[in-house]
């Protein structure tokens, strides 16, 4: 019996008929270059997760639920000027992609681009094309008091 977190490296699906191997993943952006708290960045990430999904290929989402991970990598931008110019770089790469414009209701400004939504993509196909970006690093600031 193959588990569901063997299937990718078997190359089989729930029934155990022999499939062509993918490696379904979500790539999300977000803009480093914007002070947005931890719950802003998350609802951000999330905003740009649900819209991936909704201009994903049926095919590669159907396979991203069946082997069960889910995949998500969340990738810096440095600011809105660069996420513009990867919205871009992928497009022209025929990547769908979805930009995620802030409304300006808590705090950020209206109008302010937080975060990017990348359609999800086989890694063994066009995954290269990410492997020059980096992971997504929040800085910590750490605050002690003395009594």
């Amino acid at each position: 019996m193959v588990l569901d977190g063997e299937l990718r490296k078997s190359g089989l699906n729930k029934n155990n008929n022999p499939k062509e191997k993918t490696y379904p993943v979500m790539y999300l952006f977000v803009n480093k270059g914007i002070n947005m708290s931890p719950g802003k960045m998350a609802a951000q990430t999330a905003h740009a997760a649900c819209c991936a999904q909704r201009i994903s290929n049926d095919q590669l989402i159907n396979d991203w639920y069946e082997f069960g991970f889910y995949t998500k990598i969340v990738l810096e931008a440095r600011s809105e000027r660069h996420l513009e110019t990867i919205k871009k770089y992928l497009e022209e790469r025929d990547i769908k992609t979805s930009l995620i414009i802030d409304e300006g209701r808590t705090e950020l400004n209206p109008h302010t681009m937080t975060a990017l939504g990348v359609e999800v993509i086989d890694k063994n196909i066009k995954g290269e094309i990410f492997k020059s970006f980096k992971l997504y690093k929040p800085e910590f600031n750490i605050t002690v008091k003395f009594n």
